[in-house]
Formats: structure tokens, C-alpha cells, sequence
């Protein structure tokens, strides 16, 4: 039992290093800083390869005290911790609440990425239109397609 906690008390710890390196990655976005992007993605990238690891001997560590206290198969580590009580409940809810925390912060990426990709295509559109102007250089309206008029002045 104390080997769970101290798994769960490094995820937690875990979390809380990847939660303040979205927040740095979600700075080096707004500022455009590629280096520091380049940098917070490495650290993500190693971070939650250490949390799969971690989770990963969770998961071993809790199907060897089922097995070892011959309890069913099909109990899940909440209904286990709840059941438990104590510091192993607590110390749960703590990493959930940074997962939480997590899912937040990554939703505020993904909002901040996709008004970036707008803010892009838009700029592109108005400096490299792929349709022919409206208007020709003797500022006569043209018949482009089968929906304009064709005016000449």
C-alpha cells in the first residue's frame, strides 16, 4: 500500500511539472518565441513519457496487491482506494485534480492554436488571393465565373 502512494505522489508530482510547462509553452506561443516552444515541447515530450512510466508501475503494482489480497479482478483502483480510505483516497483525488488542471490548460492550446491557424489563413487569403479580383485594372467589373455581371466602364 505504501508502495501505491508513493507512485501517486510522484504522478502527482509529475503533473504539477507538466501543468507548469503548458503554462510556459502556452507563453512561448503568444510571444512566438520558437526556441522556447522548441524547448517546453522537449520537456513535455520527456515528462509525459516519465508519467506513462509512472502510471504504467501503478497499474503493476496494483494488479500484484489484488492478486496478493485476493481481490476481484474487476476492481478498479478508485473503488480500491475509496474503499481504503486515508492517505491513498486523498493522494488520489490530488492527481486527479491535476489532471484536471491539465485538460484545462491544454483546451486554452488548442483554442490558442486554432484562433493562430485562423489568424493565418485569413492573412493569407488577403495577401495572396487565389480568386481573380472583381474588378480589372481599368476598374471595370468582369465576368469570372457564371454568377458575376459583366460591366465595362
Amino acid at each position: 500500500m505504501n508502495e501505491l502512494i508513493d507512485i501517486l505522489t510522484e504522478e502527482e508530482d509529475l503533473l504539477l511539472e507538466i501543468n507548469a510547462i503548458l503554462k510556459q509553452h502556452e507563453d512561448a506561443l503568444l510571444s512566438k518565441n520558437l526556441d522556447d516552444i522548441s524547448t517546453t515541447v522537449y520537456e513535455l515530450e520527456t515528462l509525459l513519457t516519465s508519467f506513462e512510466k509512472t502510471e504504467d508501475r501503478r497499474r503493476f503494482c496494483f494488479l500484484k496487491l489484488k492478486s496478493e489480497l485476493n481481490l476481484p479482478e474487476d476492481l478498479s483502483f478508485y473503488e480500491f482506494a475509496k474503499s481504503s480510505g486515508g492517505i491513498l483516497i486523498e493522494k488520489l483525488l490530488k492527481v486527479t485534480e491535476q489532471l484536471n488542471e491539465m485538460a484545462l490548460e491544454i483546451d486554452k492550446l488548442k483554442e490558442l492554436s486554432q484562433f493562430q491557424l485562423r489568424y493565418i489563413d485569413v492573412m493569407m487569403k488577403i495577401l495572396n488571393p487565389q480568386d481573380s479580383p472583381t474588378y480589372d485594372e481599368k476598374a471595370s467589373i468582369r465576368r469570372d465565373s457564371s454568377h458575376r455581371f459583366e460591366v465595362e466602364s
